[in-house]
């Protein structure tokens, strides 16, 4: 599993957590991931923190034996307000022929038909696919993307954006794909949501 895919495998969980108990604080216990080392949760949770994805993290370590196991205790505010009251004005929905494009600007979930992921809000993937989602047409040039900085390598970079927001929509990899492209390249010009 690659480091973003552990990632989101991650926020799917806790995400899921805060469905089945939106009122109280979350304790995720990480060693239900038995493929997850120690080091990776540490990690993907310093991750989490940072991005602002969880708050008051608290990592316990619990030694038995040579085993140890990891709670996770979040409050994860953010999300609990928007699960007990949604505000339409965070959501935008949006069909594109028999897909349906769901964003949530307030938590980062982004979903496409059955598959439902969450960014961080502040992410260039969701400020991307945001942008996208509002935009005249659903078309988006790149300079409406990267500013006054754009160059190759901007645009390098940009693709592998790209690429990452595919993946977390299930339109990537081909081989194990649930959902059919939705983001076209327009040479030259940018990028497009299509039917």
């Amino acid at each position: 599993m690659k480091p973003v895919q552990k990632i989101q495998f991650v926020k799917d969980l806790i995400h899921e957590r805060v469905q089945l108990s939106p009122l109280g604080p979350i304790v995720v216990r990480l060693q239900d991931v038995p493929h997850f080392s120690i080091s990776d949760q540490m990690l993907i949770l310093k991750k989490l923190e940072q991005e602002g994805f969880v708050a008051d993290v608290e990592l316990l370590k619990r030694q038995t034996g040579a085993a140890a196991s990891m709670w996770v205790s979040s409050t994860y505010e953010s999300q609990m307000k928007t699960d007990a009251v949604t505000d339409t004005s965070d959501l935008i929905t949006l069909k594109l022929g028999t897909n349906t494009l769901l964003i949530n600007k307030q938590t980062g979930m982004i979903r496409l038909n059955d598959v439902e992921s969450i960014l961080n809000p502040k992410s260039q993937e969701f400020d991307v696919i945001s942008k996208l989602a509002t935009a005249k047409n659903h078309q988006i040039t790149y300079t409406s993307i990267l500013g006054e900085s754009l160059s190759k390598t901007t645009k390098r970079n940009l693709t592998f954006v790209i690429r990452n927001l595919k993946e977390a929509l299930s339109i990537l990899p081909a081989k194990k794909a649930k959902n059919k492209d939705i983001i076209k390249n327009i040479k030259g010009l940018g990028y497009k949501l299509i039917t």
